[in-house]
């Protein structure tokens, strides 16, 4: 027993420890935010977020028709039309356009981070994960009262992404749009005054 502790103790002091000062810490912690690619967060993965949060809460509600009056009343003041126009469009348009500006969100934060892998594989993997988070959605309602859970909601979801692909496939090949599309992240980065680095 004692022959083991000698042993231990002397492989503890075998090792050698690295001694970090703070300094070091602060260091590397201002090369890592520096690292960041600052500009192509805020273009790219910000809408991304704020919107799949957006539509989180509207999940959340359990008469969002009623909960988002304003926003109804101020759409329907610039629709022209007799009646209620959210009452005159099927559910599942609401649906379908709702996950195209997801795709295309998805679409684009993808394509900036994973440029390499090409614009087939992006795009299928924008509308697989389109595609999960509408189950996610549907989940979230399951648990929302006064909501239900639809498959052909999914399926509309599954359409939406797949025309949002398809659809800001179709822009980037505008070669004035890609330009812009791809110039702003560096432009953004450069007016917080970070090095334009790519990680």
């Amino acid at each position: 027993m004692l022959e083991n502790d000698k042993e231990s103790t002397r492989i503890v002091k075998a090792k050698p420890f690295r001694v970090i000062h703070q300094s070091q810490v602060f260091g590397l912690g201002l090369r890592c935010v520096q690292g960041i690619d600052w500009g192509g967060l805020m273009w790219y993965w910000l809408p991304l977020l704020s919107y799949a949060m957006a539509i989180f809460y509207v999940s959340s509600l359990s008469l969002p028709e009623k909960e988002l009056a304003f926003f109804l009343d101020a759409v329907n003041a610039l629709i022209p039309a007799e009646g209620d126009i959210f009452s005159m469009i099927n559910d599942k348009i609401y649906h379908v356009t709702e996950y195209a500006i997801l795709a295309t969100l998805v679409y684009r934060a993808f394509r900036y981070s994973m440029l390499e892998k090409g614009e087939v594989f992006i795009g299928f993997l924008t509308v697989v994960a389109v595609v999960l988070f509408g189950c996610t959605d549907e989940i979230h309602q399951w648990f929302t009262p006064l909501r239900s859970t639809d498959g052909w909601d999914l399926m509309a979801d599954a359409l939406g992404g797949t025309i949002g692909v398809g659809l800001w496939q179709g822009v980037l090949s505008i070669p004035v749009i890609r330009l812009v599309e791809e110039r702003i992240p560096i432009k953004l980065q450069v007016a917080l005054g970070l090095h334009v680095l790519k990680v």
